[in-house]
């Protein structure tokens, strides 16, 4: 059955042909609209839309459904969101293409080819997010079934947690707290668990921006039984280590460093610094020499492996700087001539707190001196280089050290989230709108992390990032000649080696 309606718009009116169809995906009853041409003002005759030639951007879109097709992630989200996954996806495109607000998203779709286009105007996607934000079952089988999807491919999972700064106040979870970009704003926490070596992101949680990271990991471990995630290895940061955390993690095999000038910590190093150069406990990872001493501890009742590494790269490395700053120190200091220990004190206070247990004071007449306290300074240049993780696997010190190693991917996710996917500034001014944005941002994630996977594997990220693979892609074109022809523009070289790294056939 097919109609044709009006829509007038200032002093046109436009025709469109209307005919309805059954979607089999969506298991109901939808409308296509085509456009037809403008109606004669003086006649009503139709001015029928002639339209001869017509060009879109299609390689990078093309890539991206394919991407999302191959990684399971079309299918999940089809069976999560049978009615929004069409639009879910666009944006989450849109999101990774051009990293825009989404009110220039409708504008994007008139000039590039997909297999569905939605309707996304700024009122339709408002109503979108502020769905998903109700939608909180749907969310959650999708990350189970994600989750799932990518179960066998993950031999260990990393935890680690950013802040997003707002302006906003309408926003709950919007607080004051430690801010990890050093700015002074109210902020949102945002935790992130990856699967590794599949280097996806596979669900996240919210929390308010005045939580530490210690706080969010009862939840988190909760989350993993239910998503069945608990069996596989877990990869911390230290600003989780806390006896009680790891209570309640004696179940799940984890690794996690000690905190520094932590009692624990610092016994195991004094026990072990002037021991571990000793090249029976050299290895090699990534091209340097290492060293590593193995030892036992107990915290929260559970028996620990604790590997004690050393890399004298970094022990110089951090041995200068360290000297440098101490140097630097004692010499400003000391031209300022302060005639009371509560200057020096207050000086240290202020600009450098750590290096006070470095120095002393020694009157001389009127005059106080800064003097070294050469006994702590060459204990902190004994520990440089050295840190200690323990784990309750009965995997070796390397392996624990590449497990460790191998999170900082995390961190430049976080880094592409928050920069590349345009989060660095919340640019949302409600509690939904933040949730059904952190949503979409999410899945334009998985998209990210995957490319970057892919990248890395091939050796293409030696000469392109992943903006630069889209712009190149994006000189594809799909071309309309009258209302049937239709060409795609010729591959080149650069663009088919692009195609191969990702195993996808060039667009045709």
């Amino acid at each position: 059955m097919s109609y044709v309606i009006e829509q007038k718009v200032k002093n046109h009116v436009y025709l469109y042909q209307v005919e309805s169809y059954w979607d089999k995906d969506k298991k109901q009853s939808r409308q296509r609209r085509t456009y037809i041409g403008k109606k004669d003002p003086e006649t009503g005759n139709i001015i029928k839309n002639e339209r001869t030639y017509g060009a879109w951007d299609c390689g990078h879109t093309y890539l991206l459904q394919s991407i999302t097709k191959g990684i399971g992630l079309t299918d999940e989200l089809k069976n999560a969101f049978p009615d929004l996954w069409q639009e879910l996806l666009t944006l989450a495109y849109f999101k990774t293409i051009e990293g825009k607000p989404f009110y220039l998203c409708n504008s994007w779709l008139d000039n590039v080819e997909l297999k569905h286009k939605p309707e996304l105007s700024s009122q339709k996607i408002s109503f979108l997010l502020k769905k998903l934000s109700t939608d909180k079952e749907s969310i959650f089988k999708f990350f189970k079934s994600w989750t799932n999807h990518q179960k066998d491919a993950n031999n260990f999972i990393v935890f680690d947690i950013t802040s997003f700064s707002s302006y906003s106040r309408e926003i709950d979870f919007v607080e004051w707290g430690y801010n990890r970009d050093k700015e002074s704003l109210a902020q949102v926490n945002l935790g992130v668990i990856y699967g590794r070596p599949v280097d996806l992101p596979l669900f996240y949680s919210l929390y308010p921006g005045s939580i530490h990271d210690v706080s969010t990991l009862t939840n988190t471990i909760t989350r993993l039984g239910v998503l069945t995630l608990d069996k596989t290895t877990f990869v911390l940061d230290k600003g989780f280590y806390s006896s009680s955390n790891l209570g309640k993690m004696a179940g799940i095999k984890h690794i996690i460093p000690l905190p520094v000038r932590t009692n624990n910590e610092k016994e195991i190093v004094d026990k072990h610094k002037f021991i571990i150069r000793s090249s029976k406990y050299a290895f090699t990872y990534n091209k340097q020499v290492n060293y590593c001493v193995e030892d036992s501890l107990t915290v929260a009742g559970t028996e620990y492996h604790a590997y004690v590494y050393l890399n004298e790269k970094k022990q110089v490395e951090q041995r200068n700087k360290f000297l440098k700053t101490i140097l630097e120190c004692e010499q400003y200091v000391g031209n300022q001539k302060y005639k009371r220990k509560k200057d020096f004190n207050n000086f240290f206070i202020e600009n450098e707190p750590s290096l006070l247990e470095y120095f002393g004071l020694k009157k001389e007449g009127s005059k106080y001196i800064l003097v070294r306290n050469d006994a702590e300074i060459d204990n902190a240049l004994s520990r440089m280089g050295m840190f200690v993780l323990i784990t309750n696997t009965d995997l070796n010190g390397p392996e624990v050290l590449q497990l460790y190693r191998e999170k900082d991917g995390v961190e430049k996710s976080f880094d592409s989230l928050k920069h590349n996917l345009d989060l660095k500034r919340l640019r949302v001014h409600s509690q939904s709108a933040l949730e059904g944005l952190l949503f979409i941002e999410f899945l334009a994630l998985i998209i990210y992390s995957y490319m970057t996977r892919v990248l890395r594997e091939s050796g293409l990220n030696k000469s392109l990032s992943i903006p630069e693979v889209l712009f190149e892609l994006r000189k594809i074109k799909k071309i309309q000649f009258g209302r049937k022809k239709t060409i795609i523009t010729e591959t080149s070289k650069r663009q088919k080696e692009i195609f191969k790294a990702f195993k996808i056939k060039p667009v045709s």
